[in-house]
């Protein structure tokens, strides 16, 4: 990590300086070059970062998950297993130092010790941090005097993981070791956002915009008005079933994901599509109909077709393991052949691995 973010040439917002809560002002540890007819403002200075290491400041490599291939990676899978996205970063701290001071975060941590050692303590949340919302982060922290006493106090060696729940107070500081650790961030996608979501479809559908019934407050409103005009809202998609949240969900994750289905660098070969093909890991992909457009989306695009290969691709999404092109109904010998090399060349499909032993 130290010689990515030194001899890499590291750009902010990709790392900061930290000492005792308070962040390093960018200028005092960047410095400028000239790539082309522009100027860069934003590197990082190498020494001056030492420097600030040296006099007591954490070194903070934000968002590890774009840009460390193998982080990446584990970053992906991990998303892929639980439909949340991930963020992570690193943590160098020196002896006997403290970057973040108290606070509580908008997510779920897991923190994993990498090198040397450092003490934690936790606290659980009060009526203010308890399921913080995201977004503008404006929930003040948490103060000593108010929590008392934590309910951990523990210190973590190399190797060592340790879970935070969102809204938990904390804060960390380093013993007589240096320290480094990673945190995996877990970004939590609410309920309140998801049911906002709902009813934003439903009003866009045309749906909610009656009237709520006269006197709805007077103390007989139940028995008078339970069949006069009130909206059924046990029919919103609040479990996930609607095709626009499931996308919308999907989106909020890999938008904030490295993209794992690449085009493949050159056109494959086409006789790929006469043997075993697998569908490549990756988000979700939903299926819809956008006029006379069958329309797959696939995490960071959308890939349109003709709407006659709907069936077609429908059973494609639900084959279970490796399948042929021609197991698959819904179109002709050449059209299937047409949309099978089209989604090789977006990399949505790959050739079974045994295929080519």
């Amino acid at each position: 990590m130290w010689a990515d973010l030194l001899g890499r040439s590291t750009r902010r917002p990709a790392f900061r300086l930290v000492d005792s809560g308070a962040t390093a002002d960018p200028a005092t540890v960047t410095r400028s070059a000239r790539l082309g007819d522009r100027d860069l403002t934003d590197l990082a200075a190498p020494n001056k970062v030492i420097d600030g290491y040296r006099t007591g400041a954490t070194v903070v490599l934000q968002g590890l998950h774009l840009t460390d291939p193998s982080l990446a990676r584990f970053a992906n899978n991990l998303a892929l297993e639980l439909d949340q996205p991930i963020q992570i970063n690193a943590y160098l701290s020196p002896a006997a130092s403290q970057g973040l001071d108290l606070h509580f975060d908008y997510h779920d941590v897991f923190v994993v010790q990498l090198e040397g050692t450092k003490r934690w303590r936790i606290w659980a949340p009060n009526d203010r941090t308890r399921d913080p919302i995201g977004g503008r982060h404006a929930i003040a922290r948490p103060t000593f005097d108010e929590l008392g006493d934590p309910m951990l106090d523990l210190v973590l060696e190399p190797g060592d993981v340790l879970y935070v729940p969102r809204g938990y107070g904390h804060v960390a500081e380093t013993t007589e070791r240096a320290s480094a650790h990673l945190t995996v961030g877990l970004l939590a996608i609410t309920w309140h956002r998801v049911v906002r979501r709902a009813i934003d479809d439903e009003i866009a559908a045309g749906r909610l915009r009656a009237a709520i019934p006269l006197s709805a407050l007077g103390p007989a409103a139940d028995a008078a008005h339970a069949d006069v005009g009130t909206p059924d809202l046990t029919g919103l998609p609040l479990d996930l079933d609607s095709l626009a949240v499931r996308r919308w969900i999907a989106r909020e994750i890999w938008s904030k994901q490295a993209s794992t289905r690449l085009c493949p660098r050159e056109a494959g070969d086409p006789a790929a599509a006469d043997g075993p093909l697998v569908v490549t890991p990756g988000p979700l992909i939903t299926l819809s109909r956008a006029g006379d457009r069958s329309v797959l989306w696939v995490g960071d695009r959308t890939i349109t077709m003709p709407d006659e290969a709907h069936p077609f691709l429908a059973a494609l999404l639900q084959a279970d393991g490796p399948f042929r092109r021609a197991e698959l109904p819904g179109l002709d010998e050449a059209s299937a052949r047409v949309v099978i090399l089209r989604l090789l060349d977006e990399g949505v499909l790959a050739p079974h691995p045994a295929a080519s032993r």
